[in-house]
């Protein structure tokens, strides 16, 4: 049997829900909740249309050899899964699916037991499920056919723009999270280094009896703070963002007490401490600018692809997502309390 370019489109649109209908379910299940599965946000699984597109299309000479349609089907369709898995993680930077637990797998995007499962689902395709779809397809007048195709092209155009964009967007924030723990790291030595230095300087004057009575009091207090900065810092080690506010404020709080001494020894110092306070400034600005990012794109693709990892940004996917899931649970809590209210 012969398609036209507009049934073979309509016939994707169909398996595409097909597939949305079949992975949200068992997600669901397993999850025991809804989960509204795959990238798009519309009720569309690519892959699957895809999939039996491919499927179909290598199988429309071989439909009565079963064993022939099954490896035809296994090795189309897993073509199709390797290609748009490596495509997709090269782009984005994240893996959307990850068999990296099954065995025989090649880079977590395919695996033997998910070909296996395509081979099979390529002789139920043929034998049972897409019989009733081409009888129903077939029996459409060309006319509602090429409004459906239109209508539906429309839709999933524009959902692959707005989710491209999303994952675009979750890309470029992954990698300001890599520079930004870089150049916190940077600044965390050098302030470090500078602390330490201030210990040295102000033991050595505390020796000498002609400003120990002026130094007395703002020493006391650098020390003091040196010590609690030099505490928040190995705070700050893994989870920068969460403390910068509290480091600059301590880096602040010394730059205060260093100039209340008023001696040449520690202009310099003030000078080198300014420029990281301005840089802590900046590196707090950009956490905040990253946050509202995160709040602007409504990261839901985190929840509709929960094995989703990274392998270039692991450990930052990883804490963005457990921020999104966190944020939605919070929130899902707040509605429960006012609804029970």
């Amino acid at each position: 049997m012969n398609y036209t370019f507009q049934q073979w489109l309509l016939f994707f649109y169909i398996y595409c829900f097909f597939g949305w209908c079949f992975e949200s379910t068992y997600v669901s299940l397993r999850k025991r909740r809804f989960v509204n599965r795959g990238f798009l946000h519309s009720p569309m699984l690519p892959i699957y249309g895809s999939g039996a597109v491919v499927m179909l299309f290598v199988t429309m000479r071989i439909r009565t050899h079963i064993l022939w349609m099954f490896l035809a089907g296994m090795i189309g369709a897993t073509v199709l899964e390797l290609v748009v898995g490596l495509a997709m993680e090269a782009i984005f930077k994240v893996k959307y699916w990850d068999y990296s637990n099954q065995k025989f797998n090649y880079r977590g995007v395919i695996c033997l037991s998910s070909s296996l499962c395509w081979g099979f689902f390529t002789v139920l395709l043929n034998q049972y499920i897409h019989k009733p779809v081409e009888r129903f397809v077939l029996g459409l007048p060309w006319a509602v056919v090429l409004a459906a195709v239109i209508v539906l092209s429309i839709l999933f155009i524009s959902d692959t723009v707005v989710s491209v964009k999303v994952a675009l967007g979750i890309r470029d924030m992954l990698d300001a999270k890599v520079r930004f723990k870089k150049e916190f790291g940077e600044v965390q030595e050098q302030l470090s280094e500078r602390l330490g230095h201030l210990r040295e300087s102000w033991l050595d004057s505390f020796g000498d009896k002609r400003v120990e009575s002026r130094k007395t009091v703002a020493g006391e207090r650098l020390n003091m703070l040196a010590d609690a900065a030099g505490e928040r810092l190995n705070m700050l080690a893994d989870t920068a963002g969460e403390y910068l506010n509290t480091l600059v404020e301590a880096v602040n709080e010394c730059l205060k007490a260093l100039t209340k001494t008023e001696d040449e020894r520690e202009k310099e110092e003030i000078r080198v401490l300014s420029g990281l306070s301005e840089r802590l400034k900046s590196l707090k600005r950009e956490n905040e600018s990253q946050k509202e990012r995160m709040a602007y794109l409504k990261l839901k693709m985190f929840r509709r692809n929960p094995t989703a990892t990274s392998g270039k940004f692991k450990e930052e996917f990883f804490q963005v997502r457990e921020e999104q899931l966190k944020w939605y649970e919070k929130r899902r809590q707040e509605k429960r309390r006012k609804g029970k209210k």
